[in-house]
């Protein structure tokens, strides 16, 4: 799998980035999660570097935390396997390399490296699901989809 590309599963999944935690949604399910840490640094790494195969990705993380790549490379596949198998990323056929200094710290400099871990969230599911944006068809909202039904607006 190390030569595997990945690339965050757009447009089914968002996400966004905040204080050093990565906040990921995807829309088909109505599931999010959290990445801190070394794996919102290695999402941040994919998201940055479509196409980044396991294997460079972890050398970056490795060089970033100024330790062997053997030493966190287990730790890296494990979280990548995580995040395929949740379908939140998805595999390319060849993959790349990750772009010199694409792991970004998060001003954490100082800190240890801990495996990359990411929390998943299914509490907010069913609101997640039913925003009206999950009701039009491809020329988008407002447009609603034929046979949709139409809510009227308490008066």
């Amino acid at each position: 799998m190390s030569n595997v590309g990945l690339r965050v599963n757009t447009p089914q999944v968002i996400h966004e980035s905040i204080e050093g935690e990565v906040i990921i949604i995807d829309l088909g399910t109505g599931t999010y999660f959290s990445a801190k840490g070394s794996a919102a640094e290695v999402w941040d790494a994919i998201d940055r570097n479509p196409g980044a195969s396991t294997e460079s990705l972890a050398t970056a993380v490795a060089g970033a935390y100024e330790l062997p790549a053997d030493a966190v490379s287990g730790d890296v596949q494990e979280f990548v396997s995580k995040l395929l198998s949740e379908g939140i990323v998805v595999a390319e056929d060849r993959g790349g390399d990750v772009a010199a200094g694409s792991i970004e710290r998060n001003g954490a400099s100082s800190t240890p490296f801990e495996p990359p871990m990411l929390e998943k969230y299914t509490d907010m599911k069913d609101l997640v699901l039913i925003d009206p944006v999950h009701q039009v068809d491809s020329a988008g909202w407002p447009e609603r989809q034929p046979g949709a039904v139409a809510r009227e607006a308490d008066d």
